[in-house]
């Protein structure tokens, strides 16, 4: 019995349909009628997923060395994300603390080094970023939505008046003023993103977490 057709078995054993499948994996219906007639095989993550769902070991799914090598393959790669992921969501912390330092800069709007490395590691931790299943949930992005607008409002204060922005805007060069003052909205706006990045983006610990 190849992989597709222990699928099928397994979910006709727990009674389901593949609509009911579908929705427990967060996918289409169509991709499980693909996975149950061999048009196409489950990735690793979802693999996973069935074998909960299903309450069936993996061993027991991946019987064909064929799928074994190309799983393999697969778990070895998720894993090295899952490194680098971990890697750079610690690093997003130590250069979220070190952003607060150019919070007390009001000496210039130049954009300094530190930001920089902030905006170049969320896009690197982003593009290994694997667990967007949960971001389905209705109520879990509404929370990430007010911590954003709730922490930015707090970091445009700290930014534009604790650095003593009200003694910039007596000055008459218009230029400067602004410079100053998008450099300011733009390290909040950043401070903000590593923020909820660092609350709701979590790593994974594990190929299994997928």
């Amino acid at each position: 019995m190849n992989l597709s057709e222990k699928l099928k078995h397994c979910r006709l054993k727990n009674r389901m349909t593949q609509a009911q499948v579908a929705e427990k994996l967060h996918i289409s219906r169509k991709t499980i009628s693909s996975w149950e007639n061999s048009h196409s095989f489950p990735d690793v993550s979802s693999l996973v997923r069935l074998s909960d769902l299903y309450k069936i070991s993996l061993d027991d799914l991946l019987r064909d060395e064929r799928l074994l090598k190309s799983y393999d393959v697969q778990i070895k790669n998720s894993s090295v994300m899952i490194k680098i992921a971990k890697f750079s969501y610690n690093l997003n912390i130590i250069f979220w603390l070190l952003s607060y330092v150019e919070f007390f800069n009001d000496k210039s709007a130049h954009f300094p080094t530190i930001p920089l490395l902030l905006i170049i590691n969320l896009i690197v931790y982003l593009t290994h970023f694997s667990n967007w299943v949960k971001f389905k949930r209705v109520d879990y992005v509404l929370r990430l939505l007010v911590t954003f607008f709730l922490m930015f409002t707090i970091y445009i204060f700290l930014n534009m008046w604790l650095t003593g922005f009200s003694n910039f805007s007596s000055q008459t060069d218009i230029y400067f003023i602004l410079g100053f003052s998008l450099g300011k909205v733009l390290l909040s706006w950043l401070a903000t993103v590593s923020l909820v990045v660092i609350l709701f983006f979590k790593p994974m610990n594990s190929i299994v977490d997928l």
